[in-house]
Parts: structure tokens; sequence; C-alpha cells
């Protein structure tokens, strides 16, 4: 019966465009562009709790990393004539190297000044981006990013974007369950627990907190590649720390440490406010006092409601 569900459900998400198209033809295209920005922010946020959920280190840094990735992506097919099957893979190489050469002298630090010193690396990363115009082009911004090419495949329509966005979310939801389960997922959880502990039974903490960051660091500069390839422009204010509050949102409100909390966190936090421009006027009071109401009510998360639908109906 389960998989029954999970194939039923699967089946349904590849088939959003036609029955968005069926359901709602003259919105067609304004839904499927919220839900290519609720699959990527949903694999930018599972990035992102590889390292706050799973080591349990507050991070700031992953707005660099994202803008690292989409930046090095941008620009190779802009300057360089790239394709786009080379620079997804540079702009992640790129944001992996930054992840790794910073995470070295950060994860020396204690907890609070890891967070400082994240938060630095990112505010002199979005600097950087805006005052090095002659390679970054500054407030100018880059444009005439091409479409994404596999092959003889060119992908420029809304429908194909909804599917490769679908696809990078599946693939990062597959590599967080690799590294969050088994042997790899046990050793992430004990750093993360109790470090001291962690080391006594010869689990070296530096060695698991800087494969979550490097991996995470190099999974959001893919999606900085991605979201580029999607819009076909990018401005420095794509790097604001804001980027870090809002995925914090997302794992909070989701539920830590959990592939499907940080999913739903995704979609609620993405699409709630579209829903909720019915009321335009008073559409952002109405979803702050619902992110108040579920905090208050379930601070686990809203993964928390599920764990306790199952519980409840095995009893």
């Amino acid at each position: 019966m389960r998989a029954a569900r999970w194939t039923l459900a699967a089946a349904a998400l590849v088939a959003a465009p036609w029955i968005v198209a069926v359901a709602a033809p003259g919105q067609q295209r304004y839904i499927l562009h919220v839900l290519i920005f609720t699959a990527l922010y949903g694999a930018l946020a599972l990035s992102y709790d590889l390292v706050v959920g799973h080591v349990g280190s507050l991070s700031l840094a992953h707005p660099a990393f994202f803008g690292i990735g989409a930046y090095t992506a941008a620009l190779l097919a802009t300057e360089a004539g790239w394709p786009f099957t080379l620079a997804l893979p540079a702009g992640m190489a790129l944001a992996g190297l930054a992840a790794l050469a910073l995470g070295v002298p950060m994860f020396r630090l204690t907890e609070h000044s890891f967070a400082m010193g994240t938060l630095g690396f990112a505010l002199v990363t979005q600097i950087v981006a805006t005052n090095w115009v002659e390679f970054t082009r500054g407030p100018l911004c880059v444009t005439g990013i091409p479409k994404p090419q596999l092959g003889p495949l060119r992908i420029a329509t809304l429908p194909a974007y909804y599917w490769m966005a679908l696809a990078a979310v599946a693939l990062v939801g597959l590599l967080y369950h690799g590294l969050t389960t088994f042997r790899l997922g046990r050793a992430f959880h004990a750093v993360r627990d109790n470090e001291m502990l962690a080391a006594a039974a010869a689990i070296a903490p530096l060695k698991y907190r800087m494969l979550a960051f490097v991996i995470g660091g190099a999974v959001a500069g893919g999606v900085g590649s991605l979201y580029v390839s999607y819009i076909g422009v990018l401005c420095p204010g794509e790097l604001t720390v804001s980027l870090s509050v809002n995925l914090l949102v997302m794992i909070f409100l989701g539920g830590v440490g959990s592939l499907r909390g940080v999913l739903v966190g995704a979609v609620a936090f993405t699409a709630l406010p579209e829903i909720l421009r019915m009321a335009p006027t008073w559409r952002m009071v109405i979803y702050g006092l619902l992110l108040l109401v579920i905090v208050i009510r379930f601070p686990e998360g809203l993964e928390a409601v599920f764990r306790r639908r199952r519980v409840a109906a095995g009893s």
C-alpha cells in the first residue's frame, strides 16, 4: 500500500504540467514557475540541512556557495562559451573547493565563532560580486545566460524546466538519503549529538563535519547553476544573507534532519505566500501568523505532525 502511494505521488509530480494545463489553463505559466522555484529551494534546503541538521554546524555561508556556483556557470557560459554540461559541474566543483578552503580554518573555531566566520564569508562574497564590476559586472548583472542544452535536447520551455528541477530535487534527495542513513549517517549524528563521545568512539568529528560541509556547498553551487540557467540573469542581490534566513525557516518549519520535513518546509515557505495572494493586503501578515502558530504548536516542525499521525494510525 505504501509503495502504491509513493508511485501515485511520483506519477502525479511528473504529470503536473499536464494536470495544471487542464485544471488551470490560464494560470499554467505562473503555477509552473512557482513549482520550479519550490523544487530548486527544496534541493537547496536539503543541501543546507546536511550541515545544520545532521552535523549540527550553524553555517551562514550557503548564499556564498550558491552564488559561487551561479557565477561560475553564468560567466563560463556567457564569456567562455562553455556548454551547460560543463558549466554545471564546474560551478559545483568551485563551490565545493570554496567550502573546503573555508571549512579548514572555520571548524577549528567554537560554535558561535563558526557561525560568525561563515557569515563574514557570505558578506565578503556578496561585496566582491557587487564591486568587482570588470569580472562579475556588479550591479549591471550577468545577462544573456543561455538555456541549458543536454545533447540534442534544449531545455527552453516551462514544462522542460519543471522536469529538470524535479530531477534535480530527486537526485539531491537520493544523495541526502544515502548520506544520512546507514553507517555514515550514524557517524554524522554521533558528531552532532556529542562530539567528545564520538571522538572517544574513534569517529573523527572534523572529518565528518568537513564532509557534510563540502558536499552541502557543492550541491548549493549546483543549484545556483540551475537557478541562473532558468532565470537567465544573475545579480549580486541573489547572494544576500537573507537566503540563509529563508533556508533556516524552511528546515525548522518542516523539521530539522528529516528529508520529508525539509521538503515540506520548502513547499510551505515557497508556495504558501503565493496561495495567499488572494488576500494581497494581508498576505504577509497572514503568512507570518501561520508560521508563528506552526512554530509554537509544533516546535519540532511539521514532520512531528506526520509522526504523530503514523503513531496514532498504528495504535
